[in-house]
């Protein structure tokens, strides 16, 4: 591929994280529209997108011949644990607070590593190891090929240097997402907390933001006083 593609023009929606823009060229109403009306060929995906896997660090990202995986440590609800582990003085590792969730696309795959830099240029690199979810957008969406635009976090091999953002452009026949959160809670909590992480899943699934540290303790508050009102 050219590294004459510029992010504007590929996608629009992550343009601003690399190149100043004097006005906004990325009509987000629009994109959430066109998600909607397309929200059974993305499946599970759509209700993530739009920012809502944000700051998920990634676990693996693995592909073969015909299949590339994304598995990241889904951040809202690491960040819900998290504060319930802070609220209820639980003895567990910030770290060990895991919930996967896998991105898998299959399917006549095809996939591309790129850097950008400050005028929005994208240039083609090597496959690389990369290490926090940040954005994503949907580039097409079509009856045999959905394509998706990925920016990574990459940390700096050395203090002394800076890390950098990374563009992944992924497309194939197929996407599935494969949530492992469920079990994860369990394997951690036991049962001891189901119904508040009911009420944090129909939270999360309402659209509401939940993956800020304050915005869960509020979220605990809620159900704690909803509870004591029956």
């Amino acid at each position: 591929m050219s590294d004459k593609r510029n992010i504007q023009t590929i996608a629009p929606f992550l343009a601003d994280n690399f190149v100043d823009l004097e006005e906004p060229i990325f009509d987000r109403d629009e994109y959430s529209k066109m998600l909607k009306h397309n929200s059974a060929r993305l499946g599970l995906f759509e209700k993530y997108l739009i920012c809502k896997l944000h700051d998920s660090w990634v676990i693996e990202l693995t592909h073969d011949l015909d299949s590339l995986k994304i598995t990241l440590n889904d951040f809202s609800t690491h960040v819900f644990a998290d504060a319930i582990v802070e609220r209820k003085k639980i003895n567990i590792p910030h770290d060990k607070l895991v919930f996967p969730l896998t991105i898998e696309f299959k399917g006549e795959l095809k996939f591309t590593y790129y850097t950008v830099n400050d005028r929005g240029f994208l240039k083609e690199i090597g496959v690389i190891n990369v290490d926090e979810y940040l954005y994503e957008q949907v580039i097409r969406i079509e009856k045999n090929r959905i394509e998706i635009a990925f920016q990574f976090w990459k940390s700096a091999l050395k203090r002394e240097k800076s890390g950098e953002n990374i563009i992944l452009i992924v497309s194939a026949q197929e996407l599935t997402i494969t949530e492992n959160q469920d079990q994860a809670w369990i394997k951690i909590f036991g049962n001891e907390y189901d119904d508040l992480y009911k009420y944090f899943k129909g939270q999360f699934n309402s659209k509401r933001y939940v993956s800020d540290y304050t915005e869960c303790l509020k979220l605990i508050d809620e159900y704690e006083q909803n509870a004591k009102n029956k």
